[in-house]
């Protein structure tokens, strides 16, 4: 589990400083379709609607929210979450899968707001807490979450965060 989609709506707002990019900066969080089309792009199928802005950036704070209780080592407060995920509900069918019968739920989403809810809430039930980490790069504040089987993983990425840090301690010890 990787916690795409509730990092991906933390981060959202955040400074960041790409490579090749001389000055951080901080996008406007989902302030049109089009950019939280572009935004959450990786998370959702399809353009996001003007009706589907207001949930969306509901639920960008209560990511936000949680990822900070988190990283705080406290347990979230989940209601308003919950509240978002209602959107979606499933119903049973059965399938034939190799000669076996199989139930599967299908999923039906009322809103974008509603999926990714579902979607966060499904990341939360199988995360470890403690693997949710801000960037160890003072300049930074981006989360992620620890996959490394050692939990060392101090940068966000390491194109810049973790080449960049190391660029300067080498300075700092005078090595080329």
């Amino acid at each position: 589990m990787t916690s795409e989609a509730l990092i991906t709506l933390a981060n959202l707002g955040r400074p960041r400083r790409p490579s090749g990019v001389s000055a951080a900066f901080a996008e406007p969080v989902l302030p049109s379709t089009g950019a939280a089309t572009e935004q959450l792009g990786p998370l959702i199928q399809g353009p996001v609607t003007d009706a589907e802005l207001r949930g969306l950036r509901q639920l960008q704070r209560i990511a936000a929210r949680i990822s900070g209780a988190l990283l705080d080592g406290a347990m979230p407060e989940a209601s308003d979450l919950n509240e978002l995920a209602r959107d979606s509900s499933a119903h049973v069918e059965l399938s034939v899968v190799g000669g076996e019968l199989r139930q599967e739920l299908v999923w039906t989403e009322g809103s974008t707001a509603g999926y990714l809810a579902r979607r966060i809430i499904g990341e939360l039930a199988d995360l470890e807490p403690g693997r949710v980490r801000q960037c160890a790069r003072r300049e930074c504040t981006l989360l992620f979450y620890d996959t490394t089987r050692s939990r060392t993983r101090r940068w966000h990425a390491e194109d810049p965060c973790g080449w960049r840090e190391r660029q300067r301690s080498r300075r700092a010890a005078g090595v080329r």
